[in-house]
């Protein structure tokens, strides 16, 4: 079993270890339940994080329907069509 020791702030903050956060895919904004198991212990429960309703469900859905491309692979795509509309762009 992992231990690290942390310090208390001023506003009762205090900091999770950087490998306790990598280990449990904790993200900023998460909600953690605090509960006391027995004298001077406590129990760290990590929470789902909430189902995203409406609208906000659909983020990232897009990407079932299409293939990906990278910024490279977008700029040539939009640079070949700006070539083939302004073909008249240098005779003026």
């Amino acid at each position: 079993m992992k231990t690290h020791v942390t310090t208390i702030a001023e506003r009762g903050q205090i900091s999770i270890p950087a490998d306790f956060r990598a280990e449990l895919g904790l993200q900023p904004g998460q909600k953690l339940l605090w509960s006391t198991t027995e004298d001077r212990a406590l129990r760290l429960t990590v929470c789902e994080p909430p189902k995203r309703k409406g609208a906000m469900a659909m983020l990232g859905h897009a990407k079932t329907f299409r293939e990906t491309m990278s910024t490279a692979e977008w700029m040539k795509l939009l640079r070949e069509g700006e070539s083939k509309d302004n073909r008249c762009a240098g005779s003026f």
